[in-house]
């Protein structure tokens, strides 16, 4: 279904409705400001969500490693708070972002082979962070995520060139996971408690059991245990077909803990493992059947283990010392058995870091500066193994070592003016066993101005630069891909910079239209300039070699807008994107650059029964911009939710009810030619002791 009319027709209001409604905000609480309490002045009103999947009231620590409002931050973050992951009963990432601007999942419907791409950028271009720790595997149709959904608090995505503060690589954005602890869980003077839940999903049978156990032993202590356990069987697409080997098995644990050691320091320990076990094609994202030569069948068990130790120091009385501090050490392992004969596989990445900062604040005349101070050191140590014997085309041995350290600087210049510089310095060091060794560094500034206009509008301008350093298995992959196609290693390629303008807006109004409503929205345009960006060329039939190059200059541009209105009765959403890219010296378009879409949402809180209702559509338009192959339909679909706090029948018990894609419709995703799942009936009931 080509939706290309619509969409651009949505894309093109969406300035023109944030501005007039913003506009007429302002006048709104003119003309109410004798008679209505202004609820921004009130520090604990809820957050606003919309489907859009973005609490703008919410609280961002990647923009600037400060706790700032992602309504006042001069960036594009979208926040996932704990609450929408339950309406969205999410099971998998593309659950968890469907619908918000500038970002898309590829790899297909089967939850361990996702990618997610960010403004047109994907892989080690896009920095994931669970609890601070750098999750860093990424091979070539084996997806990098390895998580359970049962255990988030919030999912931070920040859009944009992020290096500078969030570390090298991060030219795309940076997608920070966050877990619960037991603080989170625990009621206003309960000292221990538990929570089971169960979830049922009729697409295909999926069962999800997950049970908690947290307290306080102690006054200054608190731990977290959690368990879960997901199966599920193949899913159903939208013509009724089963698709084949998209069957699911998996458990994973965490255990947090946390010691209070006094007021202002806090240590904790967050320890997770995950382990999956299926069976799928080699290529999972690739759509394509299973056959003999290059796409056979295999058991494949995915395990991921990590370890966090983090402290923090937070005084509020204490100018100089806001610090945070992570040690870190994670382990992912790929582990494939060929169906046909036994041959084993294995792919094994560990990664080791130290991420720590601190912020000073100082007085100038009045105004405050905020200068934070920071860095990162980190390695990363890759092996394969075929049949136990090292090959280089699999996923070749090789040692990565990067370090950096940053200065950011935020003043309030005046009650409207905020100004912030900052600077990093990145070097690494790459080497592979019988390949050339490389190291480079670079310098990335960052610099943005925002201006608050009127209470209301708050423009902003914002110019940064990002470095990412190649992928070991970009440099150094050689030997054979599949039948007359030969990965060739290439030590020669060059570190890609990017260099991003980003133009927006933001907007807050309260009172809009009645007392106590609230109306969020960011509106953004921005350009990426991509100097040697790396692109693997040849990887089709009829190329004898497979083999990553630099692209001397590529380009990426786009229109990003997301809005909510909140009434807390009645609540609705809107996001949209629109993104183009290219290769700047031939004009041929870039790989991964998603199509136009828009999400709009809406719904109702029977506040007295504790029943919320609503619901969402997601609209993407044909994709005509690819870089090679047929271009991709649009398609629509429509979901439906609902959820009810019944502690008023029963104390404790949460129940969330919807069904994914109501029309049934069929359709694919832009990069795979697996089609997703049909209409889907989830429901889950959790209950807290």
């Amino acid at each position: 279904m080509a939706l290309s009319n619509s969409a651009r027709l949505l894309l093109a209001t969406v300035s023109t409705f944030a501005l007039g409604t913003a506009a007429y905000a302002q006048e709104a609480a003119n003309a109410s400001s004798n008679d209505v309490k202004d609820v921004s002045a009130t520090s604990n009103q809820p957050v606003l969500i919309a489907e859009n999947s973005i609490a703008l009231d919410a609280i961002t620590i990647t923009a600037d490693k400060r706790q700032t409002s992602v309504i006042d931050v001069p960036a594009s973050i979208s926040v996932v708070d704990e609450e929408e992951l339950e309406r969205r009963q999410a099971s998998d990432l593309s659950d968890i972002l469907r619908g918000m601007p500038g970002v898309e999942i590829y790899g297909g419907p089967r939850s361990t082979v996702q990618e997610p791409v960010i403004r047109g950028l994907t892989g080690d271009r896009v920095v994931v962070r669970v609890d601070g720790a750098r999750a860093n595997m990424s091979v070539g149709h084996k997806g990098r995520f390895f998580f359970d959904p049962e255990v988030l608090k919030s999912v931070e995505v920040y859009r944009g060139a992020a290096s500078t503060m969030q570390g090298t690589g991060a030219l795309g954005g940076v997608i920070a996971l966050t877990t619960k602890d037991a603080n989170d869980l625990l009621d206003p003077g309960q000292k221990i408690g538990a929570r089971v839940k169960v979830g049922y999903a009729s697409v295909d049978h999926g069962l999800t059991t997950n049970g908690m156990a947290y307290g306080r032993p102690t006054d200054n202590t608190d731990i977290l245990v959690s368990v879960t356990r997901e199966s599920t069987g193949n899913f159903e697409s939208g013509d009724g077909i089963k698709q084949q080997y998209t069957d699911d098995d998996y458990i994973s644990g965490m255990v947090k803990g946390g010691i209070d050691i006094n007021d202002a320091s806090r240590l904790t320990l967050t320890v997770q493992r995950y382990s999956d076990d299926h069976q799928l094609p080699a290529a999972p994202d690739s759509g394509s059947a299973v056959n003999s030569t290059s796409n056979y069948l295999v058991n494949r068990e995915s395990e991921e283990s990590s370890l966090v130790l983090g402290y923090s120091y937070h005084d509020s009385g204490n100018d100089w010392i806001d610090a945070n501090v992570s040690a870190y050490g994670m382990r992912t392992d790929l582990d494939e058995k060929r169906v046909s004969d036994g041959r084993h596989d294995e792919r094994t990445l560990d990664t080791i870091g130290l991420d720590g900062n601190n912020t000073s604040r100082f007085d100038l005349a009045g105004r405050e500066l905020a200068v934070t101070i920071g860095g990162e050191i980190y390695q990363d140590s890759q092996e394969g193994r075929r049949n136990g014997v090292a090959v280089s085309n699999l996923f070749p041995d090789a040692e990565m070592t990067i370090y950096g350290v940053y200065v950011d600087n935020a003043f309030a210049v005046t009650d409207a003016l905020d100004v912030t510089a900052g600077v990093r310095f990145d070097s690494y060091d790459l080497s592979a066993e019988g390949q050339r060794s490389r190291e480079d560094s670079a310098i990335s500034p960052r610099f943005s101005a925002s201006y608050r206009v009127t209470s209301w509008m708050q423009p902003y301008v914002s110019y940064a630069e990002a470095f990412r350093a190649p992928a070991m298995t970009e440099m150094y992959a050689s030997g054979y891909h599949f039948p007359g196609n030969n990965f060739v290693a290439n030590p020669d390629l060059e570190a890609e910079k990017a260099k991003t303008w980003e133009f927006g807006t933001n907007f807050k109004s309260d009172n809009l239209l009645t007392a106590g409503d609230a109306f969020r929205a960011k509106v953004a345009y921005f350009q990426n300039e991509i100097e040697d960006y790396i692109e693997q060329q040849g990887a089709t039939v009829g190329s004898s070699e497979t083999k990553s190059v630099n692209v001397p200059e590529a380009e990426i541009k786009g229109f990003e807008a997301e809005l909510s209105y909140d009434t807390g009765i009645v609540f609705a959403g809107l996001a949209a994107s629109r993104l183009r890219g290219e290769n700047t010296k031939t004009g041929a378009n870039l790989s991964d650059i998603p199509a136009d879409k828009v999400s709009v949402s809406g719904g109702y809180r029977f506040e007295d029964y504790g029943v919320e209702l609503g619901g969402r559509a997601n609209l993407v338009d044909r994709l005509t911009r690819i870089a090679s192959g047929s271009e991709v339909p649009g398609y629509a679909t429509f979901d439906l939710f609902a959820s009810w706090d019944a502690s008023e029948t029963l104390p404790g018990l949460r129940v969330n009810a919807g069904i994914d894609n109501i029309l049934d419709h069929n359709y694919q995703t832009a990069d795979n030619a697996l089609y997703e799942p049909g209409r889907n009936f989830k429901i889950s009931a959790s209950m807290k002791f």
